[in-house]
């Protein structure tokens, strides 16, 4: 770890941003040095964007001084920035979804370093850095739209460590990756380190952050309130500091959030509403059979690639499985098969999809337009909208969930990733769903915000709605769901009570070693 009077590569100084009457910074400070890993924590909202932005030439501040290498700096650009050393990858997955893989990490290389590459070089360089990062047999040629989130994440980070760099940028690079993943990602960071470049990264999960980091530094409310030796931080400390609160309850811990679904006294679940019948995600995979009733939170954990995915987008009718069925079960005993995502919707199954940005926001849509978008059906009449009773729901949605808006007509990129999640909760919360399947929908969310839907998922369902909660976080499954669905090899290897259950019975099944094969009678 550096010592905090070695020379500093970077230096930023009261940096202030304003958006017309919103103030994102307001005289922040950072100082990153050689051979250092530093992590930037805070809440949604707290300016970590909009300073990362700074820092990588795409915005410019109001105010404030910024020193490279002991030179003060103005960046113009994010070509200039990458021409500092200075490389950048943003929480949203930005590619172009029909180039290839080779093409999306050698974007924005034109001109003289594109041109001076043979075809030849550029196919090793590739393989080189994806290599670096745990993806050594990803098709070059492959258009990005058919990767997994995971693999189009990495890829990002590969165009970005593909270019000369002293400087890593990581915007939580991490939130699409499991276990495994995100470990590989680790060791070459570490890696980079030990040859004296420096990372800059910004997470929503502690343990990352007090397992990598060097230094912390900690923005509330867009300014700085405290930067510490990750050897004198604590978990509780640093939420003391991004929070404002001395006690601040972490719900990534378990024992701080209340008692588990499972514990005793809380609500258990009712009649079934779900039924998986024998369903074969692959040729070679055991089939599945399960059932979600009312009331119930399920679970979903494994490695990226072992099926979860697969099995939510067959329960949602966005997948065809090899074989078997998915039964949905009306209250006065009828079943129906889930053909479609139209059929689907239809008997009250909603889905929240992973990648907020591609699969579910409309980028330049209002708010409140983005959040009222599927209550055409349920609330037009001669084809027009009646809008006062979808701004009732919306506003019910907002008090209910604490949705931080300056405005419902204002376009939805302004908000934060965590409102912006709000709002794509709350446009299927409001079609008053049966069967509320969530896709990995904390992802990137910060901890007051996760604890304000926790006890959103927990009130839907206490009112009968079933909830299907994939996640790559094992303590939040553990916090929230009744039991653990985990996947390995297009497989259900185990169902874990989260009541009986600990984080290391689920990394064990997500490695193999299950505790039953998945049948509904286990």
């Amino acid at each position: 770890m550096s010592s905090v009077d070695e020379a500093s590569r970077l230096v930023m100084e009261d940096l202030s941003r304003s958006f017309g009457e919103t103030r994102a910074l307001n005289s922040a400070t950072l100082r990153v040095r050689p051979s250092e890993i530093h992590s930037l924590v805070g809440e949604n909202g707290s300016g970590k964007s909009t300073l990362i932005k700074i820092l990588s030439g795409v915005l410019r501040p109001d105010s404030g001084t910024l020193v490279w290498e002991g030179e003060a700096r103005q960046l113009g650009s994010p070509r200039s920035a990458q021409g500092m050393g200075i490389a950048t990858v943003f929480q949203e997955t930005l590619i172009v979804p029909e180039m290839t893989v080779r093409d999306n990490i050698y974007l924005g290389t034109d001109g003289l370093f594109r041109y001076g590459h043979r075809k030849g070089d550029e196919i090793a360089g590739a393989r080189q850095v994806l290599s670096d990062l745990g993806m050594d047999g990803l098709d070059l040629d492959r258009p990005m739209w058919t990767l997994s989130l995971a693999e189009r994440q990495l890829t990002t980070v590969a165009r970005a460590i593909i270019r000369p760099w002293q400087l890593l940028v990581l915007d939580e690079a991490t939130s699409a990756l499991d276990a495994q993943q995100r470990d590989r990602l680790f060791d070459y960071l570490r890696l980079a380190r030990s040859q004296g470049r420096s990372v800059l990264f910004t997470s929503h999960r502690m343990d990352e952050v007090l397992g990598l980091a060097d230094w912390i530094t900690v923005l509330r409310q867009g300014a700085t309130v405290a930067t510490m030796g990750a050897s004198e931080a604590s978990r509780r400390g640093i939420l003391g500091h991004m929070s404002g609160r001395e006690a601040h309850a972490d719900p990534a811990v378990v024992a701080e959030t209340g008692p588990r679904r499972g514990d005793a006294g809380q609500q258990r679940p009712q009649r079934p509403v779900l039924r998986v019948a024998e369903l074969t995600l692959r040729a070679a995979s055991k089939p599945i059979s399960v059932e979600v009733r009312a009331g119930e939170i399920l679970g979903l954990a494994g490695l990226e690639g072992q099926g979860q995915v697969g099995f939510v987008e067959c329960l949602c009718g966005l997948r065809r499985p090899v074989d078997g069925q998915v039964l949905a079960l009306e209250d006065n005993g009828e079943t129906h098969i889930v053909r479609s995502y139209r059929g689907a919707n239809r008997l009250g199954i909603r889905y929240v999809p992973r990648d907020r940005r591609y699969e579910g926001l409309f980028g330049p849509l209002s708010v409140f337009d983005n959040f009222a978008i599927t209550l055409w059906g349920d609330l037009s009449r001669l084809g027009l909208l009646r809008r006062q009773q979808a701004r009732k729901r919306f506003a019910d949605f907002a008090e209910s969930s604490r949705l931080v808006s300056a405005s419902p007509s204002r376009t939805i990129s302004i908000l934060s990733g965590g409102n912006q999640q709000k709002v794509l909760l709350g446009r299927w919360i409001a079609m008053r769903p049966r069967v509320l399947v969530l896709n990995d929908p904390l992802r990137g969310v910060d901890h007051n915000t996760k604890e304000e839907l926790y006890g959103l998922f927990r009130r839907l369902a206490a009112d009968g709605v079933a909830i299907i909660f994939l996640s790559t976080e094992i303590a939040e499954l553990l916090t929230l769901t009744d039991q653990i669905a985990v996947f390995h090899e297009g497989s259900l290897v185990a169902m874990l009570p989260t009541e009986m259950s600990s984080d290391t019975d689920v990394v064990a099944a997500m490695f193999g070693d299950g505790k039953h094969d998945g049948s509904a009678d286990d």
